[in-house]
C-alpha cells in the first residue's frame, strides 16, 4: 500500500508542480522555474493567517521539511506509510480552506477520497480540516464501529461518546474476553490484541455475512445448505460446552470466509460461568425474526433455549426455497417451538435429528428405526410423518393393535396439540373396529393408553377425547373400568362435561 500511494503524489505532481516566476522586492518578474504553487493556496486561505510560510505549514501539520523546487514525490515518496498521511492531510486542508483555483476543489477532493478508500484509508473531515487514517470505517453498531485495519483484519471500536464511560467499557472487554475464550474453536471469529487505551480490538476478516451470502446466491444447491446447517450447529454445540450464550444469533452475524462458517458478534453474550454476567438494558440489534419470544419482552431471559430457537429460524429461512425445507420441519418445528418445554433442551439432541433426518439409509432400515422408536414412545422427525400418515389413512389404531403398542400414549404427548387433538380423533373413530372380532382384550390397550394419557396431558379439552375413548373400553372390559373409575376421583370433571 505505501508505494501505492505514490501515485497520488504523482496525481498532485501534475497539478500543483507548475511553472512559476521569480518576482523580486520590487515587483519585479524574474527567472521562469518550476516550482510546487501551494503557497498560492495558502496565501488565498485564512490558514494564511497562522502560519509564517508554506515551509512553516508542512512542518507543523505534516511534520516535514518542505522544498517547493522538488516535486512531492521526489520529496515523500520514501517516507513511512504514516508521514504520507499526515502531508496528503495537509494539501487536502489546504485546498479545501483556499479559493486558489476553487474550480478545481471538488474534483481533487473526490478523486483523492476514492483512491484512499480503495487502500482501506479513511478520509475525515472536521470543520474543512481533513485528516486521513490508516483504516477505513466500514459500518458501525449500536457502541461500536468497525474499521478496516489492513488486508486480514478489522478493526473494532468502542465509539467515542462511550469511549469513557466505564460500564461500556466493561461490556466490550466482556465480549471480547468470551470470544478470546472460544479462540479454539474453528466455528467463531479470531479476535487478537485488545487496546485498553482506545477500547479495541483486531478480528479476523470474513468474506460476507450469512445474509449477503444467500441474498447473492439464491440458487443453492441442498448439499452445501446442509453444510452450512451443519456448521452452525456444530459452532454453537461448542459456544454452549464453554458455558457461554450468545442471546444475538442472525444471518447478519454468521460470517462465511472460504465457504466456511464462522460466528461473529459476541457482543450481547452472557458466559454462565460467571455470576456477575452484565445484563442488557439496551435494546437488542437483532433481528427479531430470530429471537425466542420470551426476550421481546425482557431480553435478560434469553438462556441456551434461545439460541436453540434461533438456530431452528435459521434453518427455517435458509431452506425456505428448497425441498429441505419440508425434510426438515420436524426439527426446525422443535426448535422453534413457543412451548420451551417441548423445544429441543441440547443443540446435541438437535444436531441427532438432523443427522437421522438427512443420512441416506435403506427403506428397510429406516422402518426398523422407526418401529424401535414408537415402541419406546420415541418421537423423531421420520416417526411423526410416519404416524401423522397412518392417521390420515385411518390406519392408526390398527397399527397400534398390530404392534400392541401401550406406549403410544408417551408418543401422543410429543406432538403438537393441535395434532394430538387429531390423532385422539382419528383413535376415538376407529379404534373399536380396530380391536378385532371377539378381541375384547385390545380394549385393555386403548384403555391403558388413555389413562396414562389423561393422568399426563394438561389440556382439558385433549382430556376429554381420551376419556370417551377411555369410557367406551370400559363397557366392554371390567381392567377399563377400573381405570375409569380412578379416573373420576382424580379428575369428577370430566364425566360431567364430556
Amino acid at each position: 500500500m505505501e508505494s501505492a500511494i505514490n501515485k497520488l503524489f504523482e496525481y498532485y505532481d501534475s497539478i500543483f508542480f507548475n511553472e512559476k516566476v521569480d518576482i523580486d522586492r520590487n515587483g519585479k518578474m524574474g527567472a521562469h522555474y518550476e516550482g510546487l504553487i501551494f503557497d498560492y493556496y495558502l496565501s488565498n486561505s485564512i490558514l494564511g493567517i497562522d502560519y509564517l510560510s508554506i515551509e512553516d505549514y508542512f512542518e507543523m501539520e505534516a511534520e516535514v521539511e518542505y522544498y517547493e523546487t522538488e516535486s512531492l514525490f521526489a520529496q515523500y515518496s520514501n517516507l513511512g506509510i504514516e508521514t504520507k498521511l499526515k502531508v496528503i492531510s495537509a494539501i487536502l486542508t489546504l485546498v479545501n480552506f483556499s479559493s486558489y483555483e476553487e474550480e478545481l476543489k471538488d474534483t481533487i477532493l473526490r478523486k483523492s477520497k476514492s483512491f484512499l478508500q480503495r487502500f482501506g484509508l479513511e478520509v475525515e473531515v472536521n470543520d474543512k480540516y481533513i485528516s486521513v487514517k490508516n483504516e477505513l470505517k466500514l459500518f458501525e453498531g449500536s457502541y461500536c464501529e468497525i474499521f478496516l485495519f489492513n488486508s486480514q483484519f478489522y478493526k473494532k471500536q468502542l465509539k467515542n461518546k462511550f469511549i469513557n464511560e466505564e460500564s461500556w467499557q466493561k461490556r466490550f472487554k466482556y465480549e471480547y474476553k468470551n470470544m478470546e475464550k472460544l479462540s479454539e474453536s474453528p466455528y467463531v471469529l479470531k479476535v487478537f490484541n485488545y487496546n485498553e487505551n482506545n477500547h479495541s480490538y483486531l478480528m479476523e476478516k470474513c468474506d460476507c455475512n450469512l445474509y449477503d451470502y444467500l441474498d447473492k446466491s439464491p440458487f443453492i444447491h441442498d448439499e452445501k445448505l446442509i453444510k452450512i446447517i451443519n456448521q452452525i450447529v456444530y459452532g454453537m454445540i461448542e459456544v454452549h460446552m464453554s458455558g457461554i450464550i450468545h442471546r444475538d444469533l442472525h444471518l447478519g452475524n454468521i460470517l462465511l470466509k472460504d465457504h466456511h462458517i464462522i460466528l461473529s458478534d459476541f457482543g450481547l453474550s452472557k458466559d454462565t460461568m460467571i455470576n456477575h454476567s452484565l445484563k442488557s438494558t439496551s435494546t437488542p440489534k437483532n433481528s427479531h425474526f430470530f429471537m425466542d419470544p420470551i426476550g421481546l419482552s425482557d431480553f435478560t431471559k434469553l438462556d441456551k433455549l434461545s439460541d436453540i430457537f434461533s438456530v431452528g429460524k435459521i434453518i427455517d429461512y435458509i431452506t425456505r426455497n428448497s425441498e429441505l425445507n419440508d425434510r426438515l420441519s420436524y426439527v426446525i418445528s422443535k426448535a422453534t417451538d413457543r412451548d420451551r418445554n417441548k423445544r429441543y433442551s441440547r443443540l446435541d439432541d438437535m444436531l441427532n435429528d438432523l443427522d437421522v433426518t438427512l443420512k441416506d439409509i435403506s427403506e428397510e432400515e429406516r422402518i426398523l428405526l422407526l418401529e424401535k422408536d414408537i415402541q419406546g414412545g420415541i418421537n423423531s422427525p421420520d416417526v411423526e410423518k410416519f404416524v401423522l400418515r397412518l392417521s390420515a389413512q385411518e390406519q392408526l389404531s390398527y397399527y397400534i393393535v398390530n404392534k400392541q403398542l401401550n406406549n403410544f400414549w408417551k408418543l401422543i404427548l410429543e406432538f403438537k396439540e393441535s395434532n394430538q387433538a387429531m390423532l385422539l380423533a382419528n383413535v376415538e373413530e376407529t379404534y373399536a373396529a380396530a380391536t378385532g372380532y371377539g378381541h375384547f382384550e385390545n380394549y385393555d390397550l386403548f384403555a391403558g393408553i388413555m389413562y396414562n394419557y389423561i393422568r399426563k396431558v394438561t389440556d382439558n379439552k385433549l382430556q376429554r377425547i381420551a376419556y370417551r375413548i377411555l369410557e367406551g373400553c370400559a363397557s366392554y372390559r371390567y381392567n377399563a373400568k377400573d381405570y375409569l373409575d380412578e379416573i373420576n376421583i382424580y379428575y369428577p370433571n370430566l364425566a360431567r362435561n364430556t
